[in-house]
């Protein structure tokens, strides 16, 4: 597979926990850590989502109503809680719908569709995306999304960015994978990410790494989230079966 088209190379866009019908509790956990975590919202393909935004990227709460999984999204309610995909950005939906298919991965058809935010004026207005994704497990590791963000400001609105817990952008995911080296390749053949020095690490735009890992069960296993707040630096935690780390960062 060949690295083509004016799109790469991509910036990390956000990483999705499927929740399935525990919404609530997600949510719950996020806001008793300091998250600020969005009100909900239902998508117009019937899917329901919280979000924790930072700078440049964020973490989607994904699932549904109570008693309603959605026909469209019926991974939300066939696969278990925990880390479920990431999304990469793209200013193209249908560019990188075309690129993916000429670097030998089959991308399912994009999908267009929106759900509402409530903007300073308290009137409900429709934030919408265009989304090209893999199947499952076209890539190791991960299920793999690409979004178009055709309103993103109403999506990274600074209130939703204030953290009491200092959190401030996504640095970096680990990926775990039966073999780093076949992984590493298929990520920068749909990403256009950057080899570094550590044969293991992958850059992407905007400062953010792809971290694999051998392991004998593979998913998405951590994300690094950079902190204001010096009393994180170093610290771990586990939320919703997702190892969360935190590097310092300075004031700015």
């Amino acid at each position: 597979m060949a690295v083509t088209g004016y799109y790469r190379l991509m910036e990390f866009d956000h990483l999705v926990i499927n929740v399935r019908d525990g919404m609530d509790e997600a949510a719950q956990t996020f806001e008793q850590l300091g998250f600020i975590v969005t009100p909900p919202s239902l998508h117009s393909i019937g899917s329901l989502n919280r979000t924790v935004v930072f700078d440049t990227s964020y973490i989607e709460l994904l699932g549904y109503p109570p008693g309603a999984p959605p026909p469209a999204r019926p991974e939300l309610a066939q696969r278990p809680p925990g880390p479920l995909a990431l999304v990469f950005r793209t200013g193209d939906a249908d560019a990188a719908h075309r690129d993916l298919a000429a670097s030998g991965f089959k991308p399912r058809p994009v999908q267009c569709f929106s759900r509402p935010v409530r903007n300073d004026a308290g009137i409900d207005v429709e934030a919408v995306f265009r989304v090209t994704r893999l199947e499952p497990d076209a890539l190791p590791g991960a299920w793999v999304y690409f979004c178009q963000h055709l309103t993103p400001e109403l999506i990274w609105r600074p209130q939703w960015r204030r953290h009491a817990i200092g959190a401030r952008s996504i640095r970096a995911i680990d990926i775990d994978v039966a073999e780093i080296a076949p992984a590493v390749g298929a990520y920068i053949c749909a990403t256009g990410a950057t080899r570094s020095s550590n044969a293991a690490i992958l850059q992407l735009a905007a400062g953010c790494t792809l971290r694999f890992a051998r392991a004998a069960t593979t998913g998405i296993a951590g994300v690094v989230l950079s902190a204001v707040n010096p009393a994180l630096a170093q610290r771990t935690m586990r939320i919703a079966g997702l190892s969360v780390n935190f590097v310092g960062e300075p004031l700015s």
